[in-house]
């Protein structure tokens, strides 16, 4: 039976998703599962809810947990890589210095100073698995999930002999989105997607043998379509092509963006700063699934799309499969460098990996490609012979960074990380030829920081649901008597209809007097106030509903604020109910959900007990 090794299992949703996908063939339901990280209770919640999703699953694994990562390798056959080195604390570095310099991040852990300030922070970890792997482990197989992809991919083929895929989830989870857009099953697409991690390109799209290219120009004409997705439709609309990962990451990858000022950020909705504020929402998460890992509450298994599984069954069975793997080109992509690492359609069976061969990309594409291939050319070159110069070069080449600082500027910027990042760094102290800014820099407090960044964020409304459609109020024929418990035709047709479904088109009668839905708009804090849209209604309830769409099914926490009280359903089920004559605070109340792949429907019920009545609900972004 196989062992799959688990490094860095104290991000736990990942690490119990992966759990689920692995122990979820019956080939594999006695496996060894070895978790490892250096965080003592990160590991025993991984661990915990790892033993959830197997007993969920009827399975009966061996489970290890271990803070010894040789230990964990030993005897393994897989090994899957999830760590991230420095945690918040060295991302909070990565936004902040450069902040100060005039340059503005969205994620920052993929290219540009932050992806590869990361990918230094990274190389001793990687170079030491790699080298543990080889003593204790030499057969083995690591997929690496850690970001920056490229870079890291470079360390592992250029510092080691292991059998090595970077993966990813943007190829399959973009397909699925872009699809939706246009009303076709993404089953039943037939597509090639290459390039660069995250930065790959839909090359060909079709259903039935039909491009499907004009339908998606065609919707990138809809307002509605386009404002959800308002940088790759943009993208797609010069370069002709569509690009796999996110609005929010590709608007850092280039010069067209962020450094052409606020209004061109407010245009395409360009969110600042976004990564750290899903950080803020990773810790909250960890809390409540500590909690729940120790509860009796029964575990829900929901696969992912992530593609370890699979390459796992894959290369024990021999049933051949094919995923979209990171590994060096040599030829697959004849028009980039045979070192670059390339993300293209990857043969898996007992073999291993065998990288299609796609051929010429069109030059367009490569250009927008090829100045982030230098940065991961120049990275791995700084990280193995110390050269701190490539350092300077890497952030030179950084198409953001380029347009936003002067040379001087970037000199100094990056002077300034290597000092705050300090001994997480390899030695970049090899002599050059190239002038250093001859500043010299103190250390970091990250304390400092995070309590500047968390102050900031409690006036931050960044993951609220900003609009909405309300219908109400709906008063209680008994004066003085308000309850959620209220029945109102609302939610007889909400019932009726099933999954979640609300007819916007439809009419109540409330006091003799006409409801209809009606739009609304949140406010800059996230805050729907029933007074202002509604009037002051005592001994009421009222109706608001929303749709979220989610680019992948996943598990995560509504935090929801309301004056007074509230209830809440998702997609047809009631996951909250609140009764309570309260103040408004926001993010009063948290709530574990699960949101479907695609559109999820929303419904909330507030009651008002005399006075102001209004609510807020956030819901994080995906973390990826």
């Amino acid at each position: 039976m196989i062992k799959v090794a688990m490094i860095g299992a104290g991000s736990v949703v990942f690490s119990k998703n992966l759990t689920g996908d692995i122990l979820s063939y019956p080939e594999f339901k006695e496996a060894t599962l070895a978790y490892m990280d250096i965080d003592p209770e990160r590991l025993e919640v991984g661990a915990d809810l790892c033993r959830k999703v197997a007993h969920t699953l009827g399975a009966t694994p061996t489970i290890e947990a271990t803070l010894d990562r040789r230990e964990a390798l030993r005897g393994a056959d897989f090994v899957i890589n999830m760590v991230q080195i420095g945690g918040f604390d060295s991302t909070l570095v990565d936004f902040e210095i450069p902040r100060k310099y005039g340059l503005n991040f969205t994620i920052a852990d993929t290219t540009g100073p932050g992806g590869f300030f990361r990918a230094l922070r990274t190389f001793p970890l990687i170079t030491g698995l790699c080298r543990d792997m080889e003593e204790v482990c030499p057969k083995a197989v690591l997929l690496n999930y850690s970001n920056p992809m490229s870079m890291n991919m470079q360390t592992i083929y250029r510092t080691s002999g292991v059998r090595a895929v970077g993966l990813c989830h943007s190829v399959q989870g973009t397909l699925n989105r872009i699809m939706r857009d246009i009303e076709v099953n993404p089953d039943e697409v037939a597509f090639i997607c290459a390039g660069i991690n995250h930065m790959a390109f839909y090359l060909k799209l079709q259903h039935e043998g039909v491009d499907l290219y004009p339908r998606l120009f065609a919707a990138a004409e809809n307002p509605e379509i386009f404002k959800t997705n308002k940088v790759r439709y943009e993208l797609m609309r010069r370069l002709g092509y569509f690009v796999t990962e996110s609005s929010e990451h590709s608007a850092e990858y280039c010069s067209f963006f962020i450094p052409r000022g606020p209004e061109v950020i407010q245009r395409f909705d360009v969110p600042i700063d976004e990564y750290l504020r899903r950080c803020d929402g990773i810790v909250d998460e960890f809390e409540r699934m500590k909690t729940f890992s120790k509860s009796d509450a029964p575990m829900e298994f929901h696969r992912s799309h992530e593609y370890g599984s699979t390459i796992i069954h894959s290369m024990v069975t021999g049933q051949p499969s094919v995923v979209y793997g990171n590994m060096p080109n040599n030829g697959a992509i004849s028009n980039l460098p045979p070192t670059a690492i390339v993300e293209v359609p990857t043969l898996v069976d007992r073999n291993g990996f065998q990288l299609t061969t796609v051929g010429e990309l069109p030059p367009q594409l490569v250009g927008y490609m090829q100045p982030h291939v230098i940065q991961h050319e120049l990275f791995i070159r700084a990280a193995l012979e110390g050269r701190r110069d490539h350092v300077y070069q890497a952030a030179m080449f950084d198409p953001l960074t380029a347009a936003t600082l002067t040379l001087d500027q970037i000199v100094e910027m990056c002077d300034e990380l290597i000092a705050a990042h300090g001994d997480l760094l390899p030695s970049l102290d090899s002599p050059t030829l190239v002038p250093t800014s001859g500043k010299q820099f103190g250390p970091v407090d990250p304390k400092d920081l995070r309590a500047s960044w968390d102050a900031a964020q409690r006036e931050s409304s960044a993951d609220c649901i900003s609009t909405w459609q309300l219908v109400g109020p709906f008063r209680n024929p008994v004066p003085g008597l308000i309850s959620l418990t209220m029945e109102t035709p609302v939610e007889a047709s909400f019932t009726r209809l099933g999954e979640g479904s609300v007819d916007l088109q439809a009419e109540y009668t409330a006091s003799g007097e006409p409801q209809r839905w009606q739009p609304v708009q949140a406010d800059e804090k996230g805050y729907v106030s029933l007074m202002h849209a509604l009037g002051r209604s005592d001994w009421s309830v009222a109706y608001a509903y929303a749709e979220v769409e989610s680019i992948h099914a996943r598990e995560t926490v509504l935090r929801i604020g309301s004056r007074d009280g509230i209830k809440v359903w998702v997609n047809g089920r009631v996951v909250h109910e609140n009764e309570i004559n309260r103040n408004y605070v926001p993010n009063s109340d948290e709530v574990a959900v699960y949101l479907k792949d695609g559109v999820n429907r929303i419904l909330v019920k507030v009651d008002s007990h005399g006075g102001k009545w209004g609510f807020s609900v956030a819901v994080p972004k995906p973390n990826f």
